[in-house]
């Protein structure tokens, strides 16, 4: 196999200046700082606070500035952890718009500079951009055919104080814009997570924002008769309890694929204690599909490659020993009785008590899901836009209940051009993370990480039939670990070919290499 000449031709950049490493103003800036912060002690405490809090954001605007996947990572915890109300900031001065405008600032530069958009020829984030505006000019034309809201029954919502009503708080705005900037988030992952050890420090990441949470668990004592599940009220995806059961799931194959990577022996013992404290704490949730996805995590790991297999035999025993033990002697009857009742004909008795709420549950969900394909068959083209299923479905049906279907939810506030370009987004992502399994198998930092995302992607799909899990974050993860991983293994190959990588280069070199790349002939 031979490889043409390259084509030649001019490539069109604009030449800039170099950033230098650390510009002196940054320590006389500082020194600038102290001062002024040492004077504003003289006149108000309430001058040092704001002087503090104003110094701390320029630094760290300007450390985003020179180190853009920094930003990243606060942003990717933004959206797995709760901050502080203090850390939050005051009205449209939040951390995540703050970084959300520098990094935008620097994406506008630098494709200025390269005039290089690869990230919008990636399928996958052509059909999110599509699925967006879709969804987004839904909810702006839906007051055209959706009935009048002054319709409603005056219902009060549950666990509201005060004249709260089903459909009176309009969220659209805020969907609207959480939508918005978790496609952001993505193109700026694209952008700047650009090597196999900042991926790396994302997964710690990730992992640390999962840990974090099993300080705070405990009984769910809001619910009356379910107050002996265990959830936390810390971050949002943990206060539902089915969504804390996936991202635990999530979570156990995490630890344990660091507990492979890693080499120092203390965060191996770190990482497994992690993943066996996680296993009851699924159980504890009482969340059947969670308890389900218990086996599939453990099938999938077993399957993989990234434990080695005199290791198999042992960790399945090990793990089916904690869980046997866990199920008899730290579960509750009730915990059994509602993990074990998945038959959605069970009748119950009001008068019957916890022993047989897992019936109930089930019993709602399918009613649940019945009024969803009503609504998806009275508007079966367009949907009722986002965020206005709930107060639709009460008007409709007299339910304010989501139907806990994530696939059903899409078709109904979406239609079924929603529900079609979710399912290809899946394919094409699907289809993308098995071929990056062989190429990231022996990979020299992160081997079999495409195993785990398969997992991660799977278990995806599997707790979307039961959960609303896509009004989370854990799609556009995968989206931006998967398509990076694939930049990677094409850098790879065309340097494998002694070609110019697609990352280095110029915009015209790079497009001279691909074309070369598909005109080689056979020798």
């Amino acid at each position: 196999m031979t490889a043409s000449p390259l084509p030649t031709g001019r490539a069109t950049t604009r030449r800039t200046g170099e950033v230098p490493a650390l510009p002196p103003w940054a320590l006389g800036g500082l020194a600038i700082a102290a001062l002024a912060l040492a004077l504003a002690a003289l006149v108000d405490d309430r001058a040092v606070f704001l002087g503090a809090a104003l110094v701390v954001a320029i630094f760290g605007a300007a450390l985003v500035f020179y180190k853009p996947h920094i930003g990243v990572l606060v942003i990717m915890s933004t959206m797995l952890m709760s901050y502080p109300a203090a850390l939050k900031g005051v009205g449209p001065f939040t951390i995540n718009n703050m970084l959300g405008v520098i990094l935008l600032t620097l994406l506008v530069f630098e494709t200025y500079r390269s005039h290089d958009y690869w990230f919008l020829r990636e399928p996958e984030i052509r059909l999110l951009i599509a699925i967006s505006v879709w969804m987004i000019g839904i909810s702006l034309i839906s007051d055209l055919f959706l009935p009048d809201k002054r319709l409603l029954p005056a219902v009060s919502r549950a666990k509201v104080t005060g004249p709260a009503f089903y459909g009176n708080n309009d969220d659209t705005i805020r969907w609207i814009f959480e939508l918005v900037s978790r496609l952001a988030f993505v193109v700026f992952f694209l952008q700047w997570i650009r090597s196999p050890n900042q991926l790396k420090w994302v997964l710690f990441l990730f992992a640390f924002c999962v840990a974090s949470v099993l300080p705070t668990l405990g009984p769910d004592m809001t619910r009356g008769e379910a107050e002996y599940r265990i959830t936390s009220k810390v971050v949002g995806w943990a206060v539902n309890l089915n969504r804390f059961a996936f991202m635990m799931n999530v979570g156990i194959a995490l630890f344990i694929y660091l507990a492979n990577v890693v080499r120092p022996v203390f965060w191996k013992l770190v990482f497994l204690s992690c993943a066996a404290v996680s296993m009851p704490l699924v159980m504890l949730s009482a969340s059947r599909s969670g308890f389900i996805g218990l086996g599939l995590v453990s099938f999938l790991l077993l399957r993989s490659g990234q434990i080695p297999r005199r290791w198999k035999i042992g960790s399945a025993a090990a793990s089916l020993a904690m869980l046997a033990l866990a199920f008899s002697f730290v579960l509750t009857d009730a915990h059994r009785e509602r993990l074990l009742n998945v038959n959605p004909f069970a009748t119950t008795d009001v008068n019957a008590g916890p022993r047989e709420e897992g019936s109930r549950s089930t019993e709602q969900r399918v009613s649940t899901l019945e009024n969803a394909f009503v609504v998806i068959s009275q508007y079966p083209l367009t949907g009722v836009g986002l965020s206005n299923f709930r107060w639709v479905n009460a008007l409709m049906n007299g339910s304010y209940k989501p139907p806990h279907n994530a696939y059903v939810w899409a078709a109904a506030e979406g239609g079924l051009p929603a529900i079609l370009m979710y399912l290809t987004l899946f394919s094409f992502l699907f289809t993308r993370i098995q071929k990056l399994r062989p190429k990231f198998r022996n990979h020299p930092t992160l081997p079999y990480l495409a195993d785990w995302l398969h997992l991660y992607l799977v278990l995806f799909f599997f707790f979307s039939i039961f959960a609303d899990v896509w009004i989370e974050v854990h799609l556009y993860f995968i989206v931006a670990f998967s398509i990076v991983m694939s930049r990677w293994a094409e850098e790879d190959e065309l340097r494998g070919r002694g070609l110019p990588g697609i990352v280095a280069g110029t915009p015209g070199a790079r497009r001279a290499a691909s074309r070369a790349l598909y005109r080689q002939t056979e020798s």
